[in-house]
């Protein structure tokens, strides 16, 4: 594991090639963009590989290979570590980590639904999305609670990830319809057009059982 994050010194030719993090990083600290980056590990932590991460997660934020390179954090730079547990990581690493702890049964997937219905209601009529979301609502805890006690997952999922990929198996189908047509540009009464069919309410009664029935039955 560490030498895929860092990198290997090559035991014949004695070359060094970077890892993974140490692509990342480097890739990340040429950038001359000034958008924020987000470096995230979404694994296990392991004892050995994180305690070499304290000299970025400190106040020098350098990365230090064992080529002898030093790669410099940006302050545009974050890393983010999304982990079950801190079993493996030592107090000094804790420390030097903000620490938020999220439950996934506390967030729950209601949310999920009313953020996305928001977006909708954009562009898409308010009292429709209204109905939208008890619908979204209704069937989402209904499938999910079945398959909970009836149905045996190749890999075990969560409500939440099962929702998110419903929504975003939804959303491949009003892609396009928050573009504006005209009103933007006009005075500030003007109301602004978007380019929503007009058989939408349609389109998405029909999307909708798709997104349930691929999204999550899937």
């Amino acid at each position: 594991m560490q030498e895929q994050l860092y990198g290997k010194f090559d035991a014949d030719t004695g070359e060094w090639s970077d890892g993974v993090l140490a692509i990342t990083i480097r890739n990340c600290a040429e950038s001359t963009t000034p958008d924020r980056k987000w470096i995230i590990f979404d694994g296990p932590v392991d004892a050995v590989w994180i305690e070499n991460m304290n000299t970025v997660l400190d106040d020098n934020k350098k990365l230090c290979l064992s080529s002898g390179q030093i790669i410099k954090l940006k302050p545009t730079m974050n890393l983010m570590f999304e982990v079950e547990d801190l079993s493996q990581a030592s107090p000094a690493t804790v420390s030097r980590c903000g620490m938020v702890l999220l439950e996934v049964h506390s967030l729950g997937h209601n949310v999920l639904i009313d953020s996305y219905c928001q977006k909708l209601s954009k562009f898409v009529n308010e009292k429709y999305v209204i109905k939208l979301n008890d619908v979204l609502h209704y069937c989402s805890n209904v499938i999910c609670e079945y398959i909970r006690l009836n149905c045996k997952q190749c890999v075990t999922t969560g409500p939440n990830f099962l929702v998110n990929n419903m929504l975003h198996m939804l959303d491949t189908f009003v892609q396009g319809w928050d573009e504006v047509v005209e009103g933007k540009f006009s005075g500030e009464d003007a109301p602004v057009v978007y380019k929503t069919p007009k058989d939408a309410e349609e389109v998405l009664n029909n999307a909708l059982l798709y997104a349930l029935i691929w999204g999550i039955g899937a």
